[in-house]
């Protein structure tokens, strides 16, 4: 009769860790699906962007319109963990436009690339979030290989 609780917990934990294999496939799979569209829309940025500079000419659209450290600049996104300790994206309306910068009468493939750029810092947060929950379960699968090896 004591051998059937421990085959038991050993049933279990045999099902845990494939459940938990199974998640770090999902997870996996979910990592390189948002690094190819990561991938996708950070080149689509910098294609807009080397438009625009072609249309209007690279001096006027160049590191040399942003601001120095010393000016006051409040950004339109911020990163912050949330109460589940996620990453998420907090917008501000306030918050500058920074196409400004640049003049009145901006290139529309630059105002692409900007869009472009947002979606790659959202999907920049996604991937933190998935990296860091495949790393909880992979902490978790091991923590159960232990327990298997000591239950055998």
């Amino acid at each position: 009769m004591s051998e059937t609780p421990s085959k038991d917990s050993l049933e279990l934990l045999c099902q845990k860790l494939d459940d938990l294999s199974l998640l770090q496939v999902d997870q996996l799979d979910e990592q390189l699906s948002l690094m190819s569209r990561l991938e996708s829309n950070l080149m689509s940025g910098y294609i807009n962007l080397a438009k625009s500079r072609y249309i209007n000419g690279e001096r006027s659209v160049s590191a040399t319109q942003i601001p120095g450290e010393e000016s006051d600049v409040d950004p339109s996104i911020k990163v912050a963990r949330d109460s589940n300790d996620k990453l998420e994206i907090i917008r501000n309306a306030n918050g500058s436009n920074t196409l400004k910068w640049f003049g009145v009468l901006v290139p529309s493939s630059l105002r692409q690339s900007q869009t472009f750029f947002q979606k790659v810092l959202e999907i920049a947060v996604e991937v933190v979030n998935v990296r860091e929950e495949a790393e909880k379960s992979l902490r978790e699968y091991n923590q159960l290989i232990e327990s298997k090896q000591n239950v055998m």
